[in-house]
């Protein structure tokens, strides 16, 4: 029997449930230059249906290489996460080309990275910023 998924899309797509989604669409949209793919609402009867959420919400898909990231917007939000290690979705990887460059002109547009970029077995600069929910983006130049 086969037990795999018959996937018909490459890459898994992410729901981000925002506290702010006005600042999570800057962010992901505007700051890191993901492209807007879909606007649309999802009414209460398939929000609740399904277990997505308890009403109808609002949700913006992005494009980030093949992953759809998409943002929630409903009425209520929850509290924003924090960085603390825990359980669940921790961070989203994004591997960049010039991690310097990228890193510079981020900073110029605001974004605050938690420390300088450091060297891993698989990588030549690993750095990680957070999103307005407290989601670590972790941006990796690998080996040239």
């Amino acid at each position: 029997m086969d037990t795999k998924l018959n996937l018909v899309h490459p890459a898994a797509d992410l729901c981000i449930v925002c506290s702010n989604f006005h600042a999570s669409l800057e962010f992901y949209r505007d700051i890191l230059g993901f492209e807007e793919l879909l606007d649309i609402q999802i009414p209460t009867d398939v929000a609740r249906g399904a277990h997505l959420a308890p009403t109808g919400f609002r949700q913006i898909r992005l494009t980030a290489g093949h992953t759809r990231i998409k943002l929630m917007e409903i009425a209520n939000p929850p509290h924003p996460g924090n960085t603390d290690f825990k359980a669940g979705v921790r961070w989203l990887t994004f591997i960049i080309n010039d991690l310097p460059n990228t890193v510079l002109r981020l900073k110029t547009r605001g974004v605050e990275f938690m420390a300088d970029a450091v060297r891993a077995p698989d990588a030549a600069h690993v750095i990680c910023a957070v999103d307005p929910d407290g989601l670590l983006i972790e941006l990796v130049q690998v080996d040239p």
